[in-house]
């Protein structure tokens, strides 16, 4: 359907002027060529419609699902502000906006900051919960948009922080991991809270459940939370990516010496600007680190406590001129994190689900971008990468 609306522009989903001004802005182009990519064509209205109170949006990584959520909430404070007479209170966000990751709640703030400037509202990320920080931040004045994650999100409650009282939105990003990996409890007594508070009101709450990939269990978590949920998915979700070049390697060849597999691929592609290498555990992460310096590779460690600091490890991987052009890294970095100059992603341990290998090959080749991604394959990975390579080859689904 929407390959036949390819003429599609963000002027057709029912934005504002000054929302549609404010996302020219963002992706500094002129206004005829600006063209929403399928889940934002797909989602914005939708999102918009009051008829449509919890709405799922699910599209494969690097399809712009973050302004696909963000333009409709920013646009509904306005609207609740000019048409609905809703003030503005210290300490009570009106939108709250949960993901798993402190890199992602500063990304998100980021994209925030960014459309702000036009569209006059305010942010703020809390990634860790510091009284000393936060409550200055709190005090500047009123907050829009609350970004954080579940974890920082119930303690900011339970210090009496801020209150959910006038929280009427709630996006939960990269939903995927926020209901598998420990947080389900924690989102659903948020989603509770919100509910509760808006029983009795004539205007109810609005959820937004955003995600990369659905598992199985998410989809029936969802399904028990939100009876009436509205399902957008692209056509793509758990599929290739198109641009995305995707080789197998077998160790076989090398002995079954992971070691030497991935100093091979990375001299193969020594051209290669940017190379996101991703292991199973901290400790291969350390492991492939020291042993990368034996052989005189510089590379940069990710993981929770790594010796660099994190933002100072990304920031520097991003930086074109660094010489930091190689990342080892645990799944810290395979969501939600922005990598689109990544122009090549390393698996040198494989994934132990379909999920974690579409979230880490989609760090590449995101935003209509080119990329590629080697996975090294021992005995134990064939039979799951053979799967993928059956779906690549024909164009189906990953299950």
């Amino acid at each position: 359907m929407y390959q036949q609306q390819q003429q599609i522009m963000f002027s057709d989903l029912g934005l504002q002027p000054i929302v549609l001004q404010a996302v020219q802005k963002y992706l500094t182009t002129n206004e005829d060529l600006i063209r929403p990519t399928e889940i934002q064509a797909l989602s914005i209205p939708t999102l918009l419609s009051p008829q449509h109170r919890h709405v799922l949006c699910a599209a494969e990584t690097g399809s712009g699902k973050t302004l696909a959520y963000l333009l409709p909430v920013i646009q509904q404070l306005m609207v609740d502000e000019q048409k609905h007479g809703i003030k503005r209170r210290l300490d009570h966000p009106r939108a709250l906006i949960l993901v798993p990751t402190r890199e992602l709640v500063s990304q998100v703030v980021k994209t925030c900051k960014q459309l702000s400037h036009t569209v006059k509202f305010r942010s703020l990320g809390v990634e860790r919960v510091q009284r000393s920080k936060v409550i200055p931040q709190l005090a500047s004045g009123p907050v829009d948009i609350l970004v954080t994650t579940p974890t920082a999100m119930q303690l900011l409650l339970k210090q009496q922080m801020v209150s959910l009282a006038d929280t009427r939105y709630m996006v939960m990003d990269e939903a995927d991991s926020l209901f598998d990996a420990g947080w389900g409890e924690d989102c659903r007594q948020l989603i509770d809270t919100i509910q509760t508070i808006h029983h009795d009101r004539p205007r109810k709450e609005k959820m937004m459940i955003v995600s990369a990939t659905l598992p199985r269990s998410v989809h029936t978590t969802l399904d028990k939370l939100f009876p009436h949920l509205v399902k957008i998915t692209t056509p793509s979700l758990h599929r290739a990516l198109p641009n995305l070049k995707q080789s197998f390697i077998d160790l076989q060849r090398f002995q079954g010496n992971r070691q030497l597999a991935l100093l091979e691929v990375l001299k193969k592609n020594i051209k290669d600007e940017k190379t996101l290498v991703f292991c199973n555990t901290k400790k291969a992460v350390e492991l492939v680190h020291q042993w990368l310096e034996t052989k005189n590779v510089q590379a940069l460690p990710l993981y929770k406590d790594a010796p660099i600091d994190r933002d100072e490890a990304l920031t520097r991987f991003a930086d074109k001129t660094s010489g930091d052009n190689v990342m080892i890294s645990t799944d810290i970095a395979s969501r939600g994190i922005d990598t689109t100059f990544v122009d090549h992603v390393i698996l040198y341990d494989f994934p132990t689900s379909v999920v974690d290998y579409l979230h880490r090959v989609g760090r590449t080749a995101r935003a209509g971008t080119v990329g590629k991604a080697s996975s090294l394959i021992g005995r134990k990975d064939r039979m799951m990468a053979d799967r993928i390579r059956r779906s690549i080859r024909e164009g189906t689904v990953m299950t």
